[in-house]
């Protein structure tokens, strides 16, 4: 009897993980907003305009340290202009100005939003720094990286939208020094990708680097890459040829970076060598890193309050280009070769810096 109520409550305690951990599993639609104190969440969304811009979106939901609180939301918004000009579009507020529906993707933050639509998604950006609207189709359906667990953690990420592409436009406002705002500049075609994450552990725990690729061109076939490497040195890649469909999925993917270039703490690659096997075919070639929209770290542009709470925190450094790829793409039917521009991004992790030692200083006597 002893021994049977022992098993049982062995059981009951296997059910309630099993049950915690199907909790935390991603939620396509909606935050978790997890209990845990490194808990952050956010989706995020990259796009290549036809003008040569670059505007960026994350809409993050996070718990912070006092005085910010539980459950705070941050867009974290960027606009390289074609001339090579960063603006960066901020704010943060506490829950309740901010929000989203329960059953769809619809996440507000102060002014600006990330909405589903039928077939595909808008985006809108708006403070005095600036505006951004974009009409988006997403025809792919999700790519998803495999949960990674630490000690203390996991993270999920998972593409929403692999292949986001529309149209839109841009406008700059008085923070940015125009009165009242610049002229707005239309876009004909924007192309991009959108991914979520979630983790609750510290980034550097989960991710060393990861870089994401996607083609551009607005039609025609090109390349989607998502590759992760782990604290514990795996890999975790996804690598596809795509189209308005799915192509080519490919696996036992080797990747060379070349070029290793240090910034400050931060290293990034000029080059990407990529070999790979696919169900359709075998692929090889080169991604080389070509036009530079910005060498992006947040923390250089924290006011000195953020910065204090940021300290304890891992370094991540974001190298944003237009890459130019060349892939042979071989199968029963004959080679292929691809070739063209490829919105790309290297981020790297660094951990936080320990705070040098203080020297106790001996009494004189």
């Amino acid at each position: 009897m002893r021994f049977m109520s022992l098993s049982v409550g062995i059981v009951a305690v296997l059910l309630a993980f099993a049950q915690i951990a199907y909790t935390q599993t991603i939620n396509k639609s909606r935050p978790l907003l997890l209990e845990d104190s490194d808990y952050t969440e956010y989706w995020e969304q990259y796009f290549y305009l036809d003008d040569g811009s670059l505007v960026t979106s994350q809409f993050l939901v996070a718990n912070f340290p006092w005085p910010v609180g539980d459950d705070h939301g941050i867009m974290l918004g960027t606009l390289v202009t074609p001339d090579g000009k960063l603006y960066v579009i901020k704010n943060g507020r506490d829950f309740g100005e901010w929000g989203f529906k329960e059953d769809a993707l619809d996440l507000f933050i102060h002014t600006h939003r990330i909405k589903k639509k039928i077939n595909g998604y808008s985006t809108h950006l708006e403070n005095t720094m600036g505006i951004v609207d974009l009409e988006l189709s997403a025809p792919l359906p999700n790519f998803d990286h495999k949960r990674f667990n630490s000690e203390n953690g996991f993270i999920e990420a998972s593409f929403y939208a692999p292949l986001l592409q529309g149209h839109g436009n841009w406008q700059l406002g008085p923070e940015a020094g125009f009165d009242p705002a610049g002229p707005v500049h239309n876009t004909d075609f924007a192309s991009g990708f959108g991914v979520h994450v979630i983790m609750n552990d510290k980034v550097d725990m989960l991710i060393d680097n990861w870089v994401r690729v996607v083609g551009v061109s607005k039609e025609g076939s090109k390349p989607f890459l998502s590759a992760i490497d782990r604290p514990d040195g795996t890999k975790d890649i996804i690598f596809k040829i795509i189209d308005n469909n799915i192509i080519d999925e490919f696996t036992d993917i080797k990747i060379e970076y070349d070029g290793i270039t240090q910034e400050k703490d931060a290293t990034y690659p000029k080059q990407i060598k990529i070999s790979a096997k696919g169900k359709n075919g075998t692929i090889s070639g080169t991604i080389k890193y070509g036009k530079k929209f910005s060498h992006f770290n947040l923390t250089e542009h924290l006011n000195f309050f953020e910065k204090s709470f940021a300290k304890s925190n891992p370094t991540v450094t974001n190298f944003r280009y237009l890459a130019d790829y060349e892939l042979v793409y071989k199968t029963s039917e004959g080679e292929e070769i691809l070739k063209g521009k490829a919105l790309s991004e290297y981020m790297d992790i660094q951990p936080a810096k320990k705070a040098p030692a203080r020297k106790r200083r001996r009494n004189r006597r």
